[in-house]
């Protein structure tokens, strides 16, 4: 009896341990013979799975069920130069004038499969993405091809499909007693949620190798739901597949907690542009780069092609997400204890966390800030730094849908300060930078890069009670803060919006953007003429771009002294005795200078020089050229400098 008991024991227990063997080879799916990517010629495909399973399969991006194509043999995957484009004929995603003009967009041919075994059990379905007879070089350049392949319903169909104006526009207009824009109307693409999130399998086709995941897919954005092109927040879930997306996806993305660079991402956007759309496409990802190196954070970002069933959809901007997982992946502080406050509303933590921001902005917009121990105590609640970065930021780029305006501001802070290892989980509210594409002149032709939009937000009355200027309207009442307020306003022009930097950075951007930009104009529009030069169209919105920043540099210093009656500005040359050997940095800013630099400053307030020398050189000491030029300390690293007249600064080593 014993003995029975033991062998049952025994079989139960090798059962068991079969289990996940038997699972996985039940759950294998469909193998291709051919990888998504681009393919000179035609080539035969061929799918095997199981012995005796039935392969069903589909063309159209559809999820394959047993009412499909069977597979039968292999067959011929032609060449897709001439492949018709039928979701962009679907009615109904805009109200917008939208008409595809007769032109042949590169398209892909989308094949998923999935198989029956003999026992009824499905296989996951294996999908692919083949580009044919297209070189892809010539085609895309370097630029990532995101592919996304979706059951056309959850994007199309009048009740459900979330691209679309659909039922929800028919019941919004229903109730509407005046007329409205464009872009004001409700549909399906306006509701938000994960109700309002579907399942996508998407292929990463990237310069250097290939990668495909199950994920979620949302509309994201404001105004820019009502766009032909419409940008896509995609989700990774364990529900779909991984809880992550594991890649390094932008080579620039380093993590602030080691250095590394950053290989995981809980979501990442399509961004269709924003305000910028069917203008230069790049405001807010070129202001995001430039912006990067200030005490507030950035989300990385770079040009991708965009495919929805293997049709073009355009040039898209793939974003990094701000969220709790940003903070998570780029500080190591755990997600569950951080909170973001999102345009005055909790964006992730809890409903009580609330109250952690409205302390602090009750706090700093009521108390008296020119009280050294209150302003002390203010600077332990928000990072005092970031807060004023922001803010000039903001002003330099005259952005008009932003922090003064009460929209696109977000800030996050840890919940419990000292559970992580960081230092930047004190608890101090810290600010992120996003959305910032209504600016820089967009609607202007770049033209209003001399309005002074300092005097209309400083030491004035901004909205009502709860707007985020009541804080900075009382934070300048203190002089410590007022002075690193300009200094900033002065950085932030000298160094990480400089006329250099901001040319050689559109340069870039221009090569990277022109060709496909102007192929997602002909698809999306604007549709200004049917023969007009999109190219054409496209460059002169990116040359408005350089219009703004030119001559925002040029004007700026005067715009700070007419705001706060400050002297006229001083011209300042920052240089190296030899730049082979070390770089100065101004006000612990992290862009050195070499070479002769030629900055602008207040003489109402002294500014901080560090010397860095580098590996087997020393510094000697400061020179400077004129008697109104006070080096605080002329051999130390770090010092400070007054002035009364322009000048020169020499660091000088050995």
């Amino acid at each position: 009896m014993k003995r029975a008991f033991i062998l049952t024991v025994l079989a139960a227990l090798v059962i068991c341990l079969c289990l996940p063997a038997l699972a996985e080879e039940a759950a294998s799916g469909v193998t291709f013979s051919h990888g998504s990517g681009f393919y000179m010629e035609a080539f035969q495909l061929e799918m095997t799975a199981d012995e005796g399973a039935t392969i069903y399969y589909t063309i159209d991006g559809s999820v394959p069920d047993e009412t499909d194509l069977v597979y039968s043999g292999p067959f011929q995957i032609n060449l897709t130069t001439a492949k018709v484009d039928t979701l962009a004929q679907v009615p109904g995603t805009t109200l917008d004038v939208y008409e595809l003009p007769p032109v042949d967009f590169p398209s892909a041919q989308i094949i998923r499969a999935m198989a029956v075994n003999g026992d009824g059990t499905q296989t996951p379905v294996t999908s692919a993405t083949y580009f044919v007879g297209y070189d892809r070089q010539e085609l895309f350049g370097d630029l990532p091809v995101i592919s996304l392949m979706i059951e056309p319903d959850d994007f199309f169909h009048y009740e459900t499909g979330i691209y679309m104006l659909g039922a929800s526009f028919d019941e919004w207009k229903s109730e509407q007693d005046e007329p409205f824009e464009n872009w004001a109307a409700q549909g399906n693409y306006s509701n938000r949620g994960r109700e309002w999130e579907r399942p996508v399998t998407v292929d990463f086709l990237m310069p250097e190798d290939t990668f495909q995941q199950a994920m979620g897919v949302r509309i994201k954005g404001g105004v820019s739901r009502s766009a032909p092109q419409k940008s896509l927040k995609l989700f990774a879930r364990e529900d779909y597949s991984l809880k992550n997306l594991k890649y390094p996806l932008f080579e620039d993305n380093f993590r602030e907690s080691d250095g590394e660079i950053l290989k995981k991402y809980k979501h990442v956007t399509l961004r269709n542009g924003g305000n910028d759309r069917g203008f230069a496409l790049i405001r807010d990802p070129y202001i995001s780069r430039l912006a990067t190196g200030l005490r507030l954070d950035t989300a990385a970002n770079r040009p991708v092609i965009g495919l929805i069933n293997g049709e073009f959809w355009g040039l898209y901007t793939l974003n990094e997400e701000f969220s709790d997982n940003f903070i998570d992946y780029h500080y190591g502080i755990a997600n569950e204890n951080v909170v973001t406050i999102k345009n005055n509303e909790i964006e992730d933590g809890e409903e009580e966390d609330e109250d952690l921001y409205w302390d602090m902005y009750d706090f700093i917009a009521y108390e008296d800030m020119t009280d050294p121990d209150l302003y002390a105590e203010a600077g332990e609640m928000l990072d005092l730094g970031s807060f004023i970065d922001f803010v000039a930021v903001t002003l330099y780029i005259h952005n008009t849908d932003g922090f003064f305006q009460d929209n696109n501001w977000e800030l996050w802070r840890v919940r419990e300060p000292g559970i992580d290892d960081s230092p930047v989980a004190d608890g101090k509210w810290r600010v992120m930078l996003f959305d910032s594409d209504s600016s820089s002149g967009v609607y202007d032709l770049g033209d209003n890069f001399s309005y002074n939009n300092l005097k209309d937000y400083f030491f004035v009355t901004i909205g009502e009670d709860g707007h985020p200027a009541w804080m900075l309207e009382s934070l300048m009442n203190n002089e410590d803060f007022k002075r690193e307020m300009i200094l900033s306003l002065c950085d932030v022009r000298n160094f990480y919006f400089s006329r250099p930097r901001c040319a050689q950075l559109l340069e870039t951007m221009t090569e990277q953007y022109l060709p496909y930009g102007a192929m997602t104009y002909e698809r999306f529009g604007p549709f200004w003429g049917e023969n007009w030069d999109t190219e054409e169209a496209l460059k002169g919105h990116l040359e408005d771009v350089g219009v703004f920043f030119d001559g925002r540099y040029g004007t700026f210093p005067y715009l700070i002294q007419q705001a706060f009656e400050l002297s006229d500005p001083t011209e300042i040359t920052l240089q190296s005795s030899d730049a082979s050997k070390g770089v100065i940095y101004v006000n612990n800013r992290n862009i050195p200078v070499g070479e002769a630099t030629g900055v602008r400053y207040f003489s109402e307030y002294s500014i901080t020089v560090t010397a860095e020398p580098k590996d087997g050189a020393t510094f000697t000491g400061w020179q400077v050229d004129a008697a109104d030029a006070v080096v605080a300390d002329p051999t130390a690293l770090t010092t400070e400098i007054t002035f009364a007249s322009p000048f020169t600064l020499t660091a000088v080593f050995e």
